[in-house]
C-alpha cells in the first residue's frame, strides 16, 4: 500500500512529517466531500429562506449555526480520526443521497 507524505511540512525534519496509506486519504478526502455536500445543501435552504415573502428567522439562525457546524467539523477533522470519518461518510452520506434523490424526482428526472 503505498503511503502519502504532507507535502506542506518541508520545514520540518524529515522523519516528522506524518504518514497515512492512501486508502486513509481517499476516506479522508470523501469525508471532507459529504461536509461540504451538507454545507451546500443548507446554503441552497438558507438561500430558498431569505428569499420568502416571510422568512423565518430562527429557521435561517439554525441552519446558518448548522453549516458553521459542520465548517468546524471539516476544519477539525484529521487523516486518522477513522471513527469520524466512517461516521461523517454515513451519517450525511445517507442525508445527500435522499437530497439527490429528492432533487432529481423534482426536475423529472
Amino acid at each position: 500500500m503505498e503511503v502519502l507524505k504532507d507535502q506542506s511540512l518541508e520545514h520540518r525534519n524529515k522523519d516528522e512529517r506524518p504518514t497515512w496509506t492512501q486508502d486513509e486519504a481517499i476516506a479522508y478526502e470523501c469525508a471532507c466531500e459529504v461536509l461540504r455536500d451538507m454545507m451546500g445543501i443548507y446554503n441552497a435552504r438558507i438561500y430558498a429562506e431569505e428569499r420568502k415573502a416571510n422568512p423565518d428567522t430562527e429557521k435561517l439562525k439554525r441552519m446558518e449555526d448548522e453549516v458553521s457546524r459542520l465548517f468546524r467539523e471539516e476544519q477539525n477533522l484529521q487523516v486518522h480520526d477513522h471513527e469520524k470519518i466512517a461516521e461523517f461518510r454515513r451519517k450525511y452520506g445517507e442525508i445527500i443521497r435522499a437530497h439527490r434523490a429528492n432533487v432529481k424526482a423534482a426536475i423529472g428526472g
